[in-house]
């Protein structure tokens, strides 16, 4: 992984941008040499894996959630937005929103010795939610892991009547939400806003109020496909 860590964004091996194919082909990935059907690859042809692209992050995601008490989801979000390890897009923040949700509801309730199993498990179940799957399958993994936090809080299955509709309504939210924008992906832009949209349901359905407040922008600057003032999470440049 490490010609990836020079590279933020954009391709993880060479910088350069990345284009979408109309349907998946057979690539192997520029890391670690794995063949898995993919739509998405750089200009320069490579394709990076999403088990490359994402790891470490979801240890380091994983480890410092289990570990904090942390209450407000958006501070602990942007703490790991900061962290090298997490890029700028990618399919990490699909384990993030669940997991800074788990670790600051578990804290406001009292129960913080709940949070390490939480969120291990919502670590397994975003592991499907490939890279892309705002675009190619239109339900941004942001959104999901919204609902993920409510399956998992509510102790939800597949036969779990009103816990199943909390969890499939939060989904439900955390997409219209991120839907409105009408952008390009922005993965810090959709986490946000799926954080605060469970904020919002916790309070209402479950009970929990968790401390959150849009934050003002930090990668503005590094995202190619940035809304700027279109994004309600946009901050302007200091005047020089």
């Amino acid at each position: 992984m490490t010609a990836a860590t020079h590279h933020a964004t954009g391709c993880l091996v060479c910088g350069a941008e990345l284009t979408y194919l109309p349907a998946s082909v057979p690539m192997a990935c520029a890391l670690c040499g794995a063949s898995h059907p993919s739509a998405a690859r750089c200009v320069a042809g490579h394709y990076v894996c999403d088990a490359c692209h994402s790891a470490p992050a979801k240890d380091v995601i994983e480890r410092t959630c289990a570990a904090t008490d942390e209450r407000d989801p958006i501070a602990l979000a942007v703490r790991l937005m900061r962290h090298p390890a997490v890029k700028l897009h990618g399919p990490e923040h699909h384990l993030l929103v669940p997991a800074v949700l788990l670790a600051a509801y578990w804290n406001v309730r009292g129960e913080p010795g709940r949070k390490a199993d939480a969120i291990r498990e919502a670590r397994r179940r975003s592991e499907p939610v490939a890279g892309g799957f705002c675009g190619l399958q239109g339900a941004c993994g942001a959104g999901i892991g919204a609902g993920t936090f409510v399956a998992l809080a509510t102790g939800s299955t597949p036969l779990a009547g009103p816990a199943r509709g909390l969890s499939n309504r939060m989904t439900a939210r955390a997409l219209d939400v991120i839907s409105r924008t009408d952008g390009a992906r922005c993965c810090k832009r959709d986490s946000f806003l799926a954080i605060l949209a469970a904020a919002r349901f916790s309070r209402e359905h479950l009970g929990v109020a968790l401390p959150a407040r849009g934050p003002a922008c930090e990668w503005s600057a590094s995202n190619r496909e940035c809304l700027a003032d279109g994004c309600p999470f946009h901050a302007p440049a200091a005047p020089r």
